[in-house]
């Protein structure tokens, strides 16, 4: 059994730091733990950060050949990682802010579609029970748009099965007619995140990577041409630096990589075992739902016959579970009338932080900064993480380990485009 949940503060909530076993994703036994750092260890790598991107990156490092060690600020999967919506997208939802990079973002987009099953593939190839389904995914709207014509019609250039669905077909998908008009991609579909976070961990730890919990990172000073990464009792001196703490909130070492993301709280919900008279009725194709144009609420079943529905709260309000599932079972009752009197509870709500590149929606891309010599941050993965997490933590590993630079997907972002010239600096704040 998860050990007791300490009694979360509004400040918890709206900082979307609740403790993870609030997160519905947490199996009933929970996975190892990995001890602190105590001493001194050298390393060729030293990843900061046990999420979706630093434990691709811990993996794919290892199974290189590459002696890595990992720092998480407590336990894998502890963030965003264990409390997003569990949502496998394997297409992107707007390419026009790629237009100005180098390239225009012909590569990024090669290596994203010839790696979207990266989360399938890595749980098939690891034995990771990561819950990963590939049931695809509906964005689902109550009216025609041209813009998902539009969008299909491109993915469909690129070679995915997808296809404009109206409102029968969306009826057989979802089990209501209350949608008109959608998109059903055959690609994609659900994952427990906190299961494959640590699935890859696991794996890493197999390949021989060192994965150290509990170990928050108090300082990176630069030694000759090492970094000296320390930690309360030990640190590790290794010449490559990798940050993967998404927004990187909090930290005292290169503060000035928290003012390059735009934080947003988002709050989760998962419900108890539905009952069959539900399961029967609400998405018989079990895919993965979202509502176009907005997505909020969107949801998946998951293998435990649960619903995780996602949203954002009201501000100074992250707090109040009850508002957030009494909306969201209103929604549910509305678009399928006939499980009105069914009995629908909440198991388990959470927050967490979103640290997004971008304050426009769908603009929001990853980056990848040079912090230092021998520093890179990888970060600010917003509301991709389930796929471009661990797509850019093997990315970033094969160029790391080839010592190609030039092979990174993502255009570089210089310290100096840092916010602040602070980002360049090793030593904690005071």
């Amino acid at each position: 059994m998860n050990p007791p949940v300490p009694a979360p503060t509004e400040a918890d909530y709206e900082g979307g730091v609740v403790p993870i076993q609030c997160s519905g994703w947490l199996p009933e036994t929970p996975p190892a733990t990995y001890r602190a750092l105590h001493g001194d260890v050298e390393a060729d790598v030293v990843v900061i950060g046990a999420g979706l991107a630093g434990s691709s990156l811990t993996l794919h490092l290892a199974e290189l050949g590459v002696d890595v060690v990992t720092l998480e600020t407590k336990q894998p999967g502890n963030g965003a990682s264990g409390r997003n919506a569990g949502h496998v997208q394997t297409y992107l939802d707007a390419l026009e802010p790629l237009q100005d990079w180098p390239d225009k973002g012909r590569r990024f987009i090669d290596f994203f579609i010839q790696n979207r099953n990266i989360v399938f593939d890595l749980c098939r190839k690891h034995g990771i029970d990561g819950d990963a389904a590939k049931s695809g995914i509906v964005e689902a709207a109550y009216r025609k748009h041209t813009s998902l014509e539009r969008k299909t019609a491109q993915w469909k250039s690129f070679g995915y099965d997808v296809d404009i669905v109206t409102t029968s077909d969306m009826k057989a998908l979802l089990g209501t007619e209350k949608y008109q008009y959608g998109v059903h991609w055959r690609e994609g579909g659900r994952v427990n995140p906190y299961l494959f976070t640590n699935g890859m961990i696991a794996a890493a730890v197999r390949a021989g990577a060192r994965i150290y919990g509990d170990s928050p990172v108090l300082a990176c000073d630069k030694q000759r041409q090492c970094w000296r990464v320390s930690t309360a009792k030990g640190s590790v001196l290794a010449p490559q630096v990798v940050i993967c703490t998404n927004g990187h909130a909090g930290n005292s070492f290169f503060p000035a990589l928290a003012r390059t993301q735009y934080p947003l709280v988002a709050c989760a919900m998962a419900t108890r075992p539905l009952p069959p008279a539900v399961l029967d009725v609400v998405n018989p194709a079990r895919v993965a739902m979202t509502q176009f144009p907005t997505g909020l609420y969107p949801l998946v079943i998951d293998g435990r016959n649960r619903i995780i529905t996602a949203t954002i709260p009201h501000p100074g309000g992250a707090q109040c579970a009850d508002t957030y599932f009494s909306y969201f079972v209103r929604y549910l009752r509305r678009t399928y009338p006939q499980i009105r009197d069914a009995r629908i509870e909440l198991e388990a709500y959470w927050t967490g932080m979103t640290a997004n590149s971008s304050s426009v929606y769908h603009a929001d891309y990853p980056k990848l900064y040079h912090v230092a010599d021998g520093v890179l941050a990888l970060m600010n993965l917003g509301t991709w993480g389930n796929v471009m997490g661990p797509q850019l933590g093997m990315n970033v590993a094969q160029a790391l380990a080839s010592d190609r630079q030039q092979d990174f997907i993502l255009p570089w972002k210089h310290r100096s485009q840092c916010v602040s010239s602070d980002c360049s600096s090793s030593r904690p704040a005071t």
